[in-house]
């Protein structure tokens, strides 16, 4: 028995061997393989923090615009209420003017019709003054013709009773 142990023994020693080597070279592969994979992990968490940090600092310079697009479309906003508001009051002002001309072009018409009837009414009384004063002429005359007549009846009758003057 003793020399046939030796061989198994060696045989089995052998293919323990080939064993252990396939599962070292299994190991080793798979630990290859996965050194492979962290690196490749690595690799892509660095771009991945970087992608990151760059999204982040991106964000932050488009939040910074965003508010001051913010403040710019509020001010603009401002402004343009402003704007309105004195349109506004600029078209309350114009409305107003508007009805104070047409009030004063009604006042004006009403100031022409009442010159109009004066002038008319001042003619007609011119006419009547003319008329008066034609009458006024006329009675100037006649009453020196009844002096003349009252001197002229003294003269040629002295003793006539005297007419008693009015």
């Amino acid at each position: 028995m003793g020399g046939k142990n030796p061989l198994l023994f060696v045989v089995v020693l052998l293919i323990l061997l080939i064993a252990l080597g396939i599962y070292q070279w299994t190991v080793m592969t798979e630990n290859a393989l996965l050194k492979q994979e962290a690196t490749l992990v690595r690799e892509s968490t660095g771009k991945l923090k970087r992608e990151k940090e760059d999204t982040q600092s991106l964000l932050a310079e488009m939040s910074i615009t965003l508010d001051d697009k913010k403040r710019y479309i509020s001010d603009i906003d401002g402004k343009f209420l402003k704007v309105n508001a004195d349109l506004e009051n600029k078209n309350k002002a114009l409305q107003q003017c508007i009805e104070e001309k047409k009030k004063m072009g009604e006042d004006a018409t009403k100031q022409k019709n009442e010159l109009k009837t004066k002038e008319d009414q001042l003619k007609k009384m011119e006419e009547e003054k003319k008329k008066v004063e034609a009458d006024l002429e006329e009675f100037k005359k006649l009453c020196e013709v009844a002096d003349n007549s009252k001197e002229l009846t003294k003269k040629l009758c002295p003793q006539a009773p005297l007419v008693q003057q009015q």
